[in-house]
């Protein structure tokens, strides 16, 4: 398979999380967007922004350094609620082997170099503050 390796990775993460009722039971959902016309019921996550570097890999073949920021959002009063999410995705993803059509991790590559967690005003509901958590994992991959 040739092409770009980031949707694949998006699938793989999906896969792994959306397997773990422990994670599940937690959330609403587990989302590549959320749709702006309906209201979403909190906590939920979302495979956010994605990114793709480097389009080859070692001897030239297609893969490269993908990008993937996972989002939490939470109207808990308190971080404690996000940071508890955001603990079990890391357990969960860290040097974890993803199983990816057409494409293969680099084996222990999968890492999260970014996480953060921090309130951030509700633009449907403006006296309610949201708790919002930020991860970015990255990892190495290269096609079959």
């Amino acid at each position: 398979m040739s092409g770009s390796p980031v949707q694949a990775v998006v699938d793989g993460i999906k896969t792994v999380l959306a397997a773990d009722t422990t994670l599940t039971a937690t959330l609403t959902g587990i989302y590549g967007y959320v749709p702006g016309s309906a209201r979403t019921t909190f906590p939920y996550l979302v495979l956010g922004r994605r990114q793709r570097t480097n389009d080859s890999g070692a001897m030239q073949t297609v893969g490269g350094h993908v990008t993937v920021q996972i989002d939490v959002w939470s109207d808990h009063k308190g971080p404690s609620e996000t940071h508890t999410i955001l603990s079990r995705v890391a357990w969960l993803l860290e040097r974890t082997a993803i199983a990816m059509a057409g494409f293969a991790l680099v084996q222990g590559s999968l890492t999260c170099e970014f996480e953060d967690v921090f309130d951030e005003p509700d633009g449907d509901s403006p006296e309610r503050v949201l708790v919002h958590g930020v991860q970015r994992w990255v990892c190495e991959v290269h096609a079959l």
